[in-house]
């Protein structure tokens, strides 16, 4: 808003002193209940203006279940709130009116005991607020007016309209948990649709041709989510998201196939760690970037589209550098090229002693262990039915942890970026730490560590219910949570490449590609969680969920031991 110098004043015999209506309207918005200005509930949704003779800015905002029989002195005296200094004249001002429950307020309500309240902004800073518990939810109006200025036809104001200039008015609810559930829900539920028919492709033709293939799927993609952004369309968005969730699946799921073509048995766990370090790695780059942004571009509540769509969309650009890093990867195995894949090599090549893992032999794997099941496929399945299990029920918090942060722990955008920043390098370097464990403990007996650490970890992040967590200790079981996470799924991929066919590589190798968007499937559960029962609630789930998978993973730790098979193979081999 933009005071002009001209304040506009009442003469001093108005009758507005009486009504309590001595002020010029700037933005009035009414569904036209009562008299269309005060006091049912839907007249003020709100009412702005500025004090007579001055710029002194005020706001009275209808609340559900308020008085609707009091008089317009009654309802300025509990409703309503102003800045204490004039608004500067012929400046530009930004204002911010924000209606919250307490746990959606980022901690701005000053009386914690009223359980919300409207607030007003001024440039980025909460000069005046209106408590009561009847903010947590604004009034629902199928018919509702906006005017600028004055009450036009077909109602009347005994308000006279203030001298300002508007721009850039913007009157809307904050992001839904529900939707944001809806929309990483359909994506996960996409990615198991798709998961069998990617990986019996990528089994049945040549999986490099496919995943040069897919490098256009993801160039549409990008276009049309990027005209969904710029055109704000939610039918292309979901229609982008659609597309995308194909690209990522064939490409997740087709790179962890051609990983195990190309790296032998004895190296399989180091080199799924390493993928995880560079792609941690690779995440960290995004909220970097989104700190650098926001430590240039204005505070707060100064953003722009443009400046919201200059984060979103410079993205895609780096698909570039996918496609090129695609068309450089050369096929291998004996039925699509002259060039052996790594067990065909080892397979030409002498046996050499080494790890646990290069030791399987086919004739352990292929014994017949519970309910006459091969152990190659019991274990395979296990560790992937583990895996899911323990997917959907992180996914039901996942998404939700940034919410967390900001609305209960009162983090600002710029602290949230730092921390997930600082969590994707954290997770490379305790991925890196946790790499030679493996061979000392057992993968089996590792991972299984890893997921109750996590477990463990996302209880501290909000305390349990046991005690308060502080920020500190708050952010370091985020950390830590994630870091076990990922360093668990490296050793997860390596038993499941090293039990199944080499036929059947592309299909297994979709289920561990999950982990990028089954977190989804159940992010519908965890929204309706939040939204009616609260974040911590959604939490205590999760974690009960995932000490409950851990029953999946037993025939894993049963069938697939430390040794995994070497001392009845070096037995074989003695006799």
């Amino acid at each position: 808003i933009r005071p002009s110098r001209e304040k506009v004043a009442y003469p001093p015999n108005s009758s507005c002193r009486q009504l309590y209506t001595c002020g010029s309207s700037i933005i009035h918005i009414t569904d036209g209940s009562g008299n269309a200005d005060c006091c049912r509930v839907g007249d003020r949704m709100p009412l702005m203006f500025f004090g007579n003779g001055s710029t002194q800015l005020y706001l009275a905002m209808d609340a559900v279940g308020q008085n609707e029989s009091a008089d317009r002195k009654d309802y300025l005296a509990q409703q309503h709130c102003n800045t204490q200094m004039e608004l500067k004249v012929e400046q530009w001002t930004r204002i911010k009116v924000k209606a919250s429950g307490l746990a959606t307020s980022k901690g701005q309500i000053s009386d914690p005991s009223s359980g919300g309240a409207v607030l007003l902004f001024v440039n980025g800073t909460k000069v005046c607020e209106v408590p009561g518990t009847g903010y947590h939810k604004l009034p629902s109006r199928k018919h509702a007016h906006v005017f600028f200025g004055s009450l036009q036809a077909p109602f009347s104001d005994d308000h006279l309209p203030a001298n300002a200039e508007l721009r850039d008015v913007k009157y809307g609810k904050p992001a839904s948990n529900m939707f944001v559930g809806v929309v990483n829900s359909i994506q996960g539920i996409l990615s198991i649709a798709l998961m069998c028919p990617i990986g019996w492709v990528g089994d049945h033709m040549n999986r490099y041709t496919f995943l040069r293939l897919n490098v256009f799927v993801g160039a549409a993609a990008a276009a049309l989510l990027a005209a969904a952004v710029a055109r704000l369309d939610v039918t292309m968005l979901f229609a982008g998201i659609c597309i995308f969730t194909f690209y990522q699946q064939c490409i997740s799921s087709l790179l962890n196939a051609a990983l195990a073509d190309n790296v032998p048995k004895a190296r399989r766990t180091r080199a799924g760690g390493n993928y995880k370090i560079y792609s941690a790695l690779a995440m960290s780059l995004g909220p970097g970037m989104q700190v650098v942004v926001m430590l240039l571009m204005p505070g707060e509540g100064g953003w722009t589209w443009r400046t919201f769509n200059c984060m979103l969309l410079p993205g895609w650009a780096l698909l570039l550098g996918v496609g090129l890093a695609v068309f450089a990867l050369a096929p291998v195995g004996s039925k699509i090229s002259r060039i052996p894949d790594a067990d065909e090599a080892l397979m030409q090549a002498s046996p050499v002693a080494g790890s646990p893992s290069q030791r399987l032999s086919p004739a352990w794997l292929e014994e017949r262990v519970l309910f006459s099941v091969r152990r190659r496929i019991l274990v395979a399945t296990s560790v992937n039915v583990f895996f899911i299990g323990t997917l959907l029920a992180n996914g039901m918090t996942v998404r939700y942890f940034n919410l967390y942060f900001t609305q209960i722990l009162r983090f600002g955008p710029l602290e949230l970026c730092l921390l997930n920043a600082v969590c994707r390098l954290f997770i490379a370097g305790f991925v890196q730490l946790t790499k030679p464990l493996a061979a000392r403990v057992g993968r089996a007996n590792l991972a299984l560590a890893l997921h109750l650490g996590s477990a463990l970890f996302m209880v501290g992040i909000y305390g349990g219910h046991a005690f308060e967590p502080s920020a500190l200790t708050a952010c370091a079981c985020y950390l830590m949570r994630f870091a076990c996470l990922h360093a668990r799924d490296p050793l997860l991929y390596a038993i499941t490449m090293d039990c199944v066919p080499r036929s059947q590589r592309s299909r297994w190798a979709a289920l561990n590609s999950l982990r990028t968007l089954s977190f989804s499937a159940s992010a519908v559960l965890g929204g309706y969680l939040a939204d009616h029962y609260g974040y911590e609630f959604s939490f205590d789930i999760t974690a009960i969920s995932l000490v409950a998978c851990t029953a999946l993973f037993l025939p894993v730790m049963l069938w697939f031991p430390r040794s995994e098979g070497a001392r009845a193979d070096d037995e074989g081999e003695e006799s």
